[in-house]
């Protein structure tokens, strides 16, 4: 499944991309061509707008209509009208900047874009393969907030079922 997500909605844009699937994602891009990348490229359309949402429905494209306050509330969402899983594995996820594919690094290819405390204390690593974004990733203690939304998300999406 791939999704076009409207520029209201860049946080779940990021969410998606760490749960391994492939978003496009454009903050200046107008309805229009909104519309019209979504036909083209068979995407998923998602917004906030509920006259783009009408708009892709009159033309038969799948869309949805994203009304949740909070990113939880939003994977949710995402988990219970598209079945997706809410659960992270750094074998499928993907740049959450932009959206390419992650490459597996060694600390020695990295240690000059690495700081020299996380080389430390981590053994793997992630870079993007995209020349011009090329972040680097590994799981560190930033993931610990990564899995409690995405538990709160799990949690929402059970109520809501």
């Amino acid at each position: 499944m791939r999704f076009l997500v409207d520029g209201m909605l860049g946080g779940l844009a990021r969410w998606l991309r760490i749960l391994g699937y492939e978003v496009r994602y454009d903050a200046s891009a107008k309805d229009n061509d909104l519309l019209t990348i979504a036909v083209e490229n068979n995407m998923v359309l998602l917004t906030r707008d509920r006259e783009l949402h009408q708009r892709a429905v009159a033309k038969k494209i799948v869309s949805s209509l994203v009304v949740g306050e909070t990113e939880e509330e939003r994977l949710a969402q995402m988990a219970s009208s598209f079945g997706i899983h809410l659960e992270t594995s750094m074998a499928e996820t993907r740049c959450p900047e932009c959206g390419a594919s992650l490459m597996e690094k060694s600390k020695s290819d990295l240690a000059h874009e690495v700081p020299e405390e996380s080389l430390k204390l981590y053994t793997q690593f992630w870079k993007c393969s995209n020349q011009t974004c090329g972040k680097v990733y590994w799981v560190g203690s930033h993931w610990k907030h990564i899995r409690q939304t995405l538990e709160e998300a799990m949690r929402l999406a059970r109520l809501e079922q």
